[in-house]
């Protein structure tokens, strides 16, 4: 599908969308968002219709579609709307809704929480750790993976459950979605919170029941299929090598080729904005940034 008109609360999106003669109404079949991963989020938690990620420049969001500078792009590009699974937890008879996951910790810091986790009425393992995250395959790649999740295809139709930092190695555990989780009995030295998406948070009390709630819908870019765009040498060069080794920063490249770094921002620039390469925060120094093929 192609986008000609959307709707967004974003002064300065709508202000750029207009300049690349995209309509901005109110009741459009898509949601435009600007902004970072959490921002996509909170509208994916609400919205119904198709919602467009639009980031920064310079701004590594995973769920944006594209880049702010991009936008002279859009009517031409084509996207496609994708499943988000949407968790409802619940909790004393309050309620938090996720598309990463909903996660059960201590409301002070270091304090650990014990817990027993039930499946479809069904005892699973009793815990105890810094909390527990219930999660869906998009949240697979959030916080769950830097607490020993695993890495879920985002078309699969189930949710994982994911001990954290367990005292007792728990390892994590995959169930199909339709299934009914439940966190009963926590007990910590603190209050105990039941959190969505890091953003909405309720008290825990008694018994945590998190079930699918729906479905959101996110647009992601199709990558056109046919030849390559023309393309100079040096930005074919630099595809090359960065297919060959791996993810690189722009001092690599200019190290590797001999390349001057004109030219070499200028290739990398052309790569991205023909979708063959994207580049995120280098983790070591955030003021770089890493390319990839």
């Amino acid at each position: 599908m192609k986008v000609s008109e959307v709707e967004t609360d974003s002064s300065v999106l709508a202000e750029a969308l207009r300049r690349v003669g995209v309509e901005v109404r109110r009741g459009t079949a898509v949601v435009a968002v600007y902004g970072r991963d959490r921002d996509i989020l909170r509208a994916l938690r609400t919205e119904d219709r198709p919602v467009l990620g639009v980031s920064p420049p310079g701004v590594d969001a995973k769920l944006a579609a594209m880049e702010l500078r991009e936008l002279p792009l859009l009517p031409e590009l084509e996207f496609k709307a994708v499943d988000a699974m949407r968790l409802v937890a619940e909790s004393g008879g309050q309620r938090v809704v996720a598309i990463n996951e909903v996660a059960l910790l201590a409301a002070e810091p270091a304090a650990l929480v014990r817990y027993s986790l039930y499946v479809d009425g069904v005892f699973v393992f009793n815990d105890m750790g810094d909390g527990c995250l219930v999660l869906t395959p998009v949240g697979s790649t959030a916080y769950a993976l830097s607490a020993g999740g695993a890495v879920i295809a985002p078309g699969a139709w189930v949710v994982e459950v994911v001990p954290v930092n367990s005292m007792l190695r728990r390892p994590p555990h995959v169930f199909p979605a339709d299934a009914e989780v439940e966190l009963r009995g926590a007990r910590s030295r603190s209050d105990i919170l039941l959190i969505g998406d890091g953003a909405e948070r309720v008290k825990y009390r008694d018994s945590a029941v998190v079930r699918h709630g729906g479905t959101a819908k996110l647009l992601i870019r199709v990558q056109r299929e046919g030849p390559t765009p023309r393309l100079p040498p040096s930005a074919l060069l630099l595809r090359k090598i960065l297919e060959e080794r791996g993810p690189l920063t722009a001092s690599d490249i200019v190290s590797l080729t001999g390349l001057s770094p004109r030219t070499v921002r200028r290739a990398l620039e052309r790569l991205r904005l023909a979708g063959l390469v994207r580049s995120v925060v280098d983790p070591t120094d955030p003021r770089r940034r890493v390319y990839m093929a």
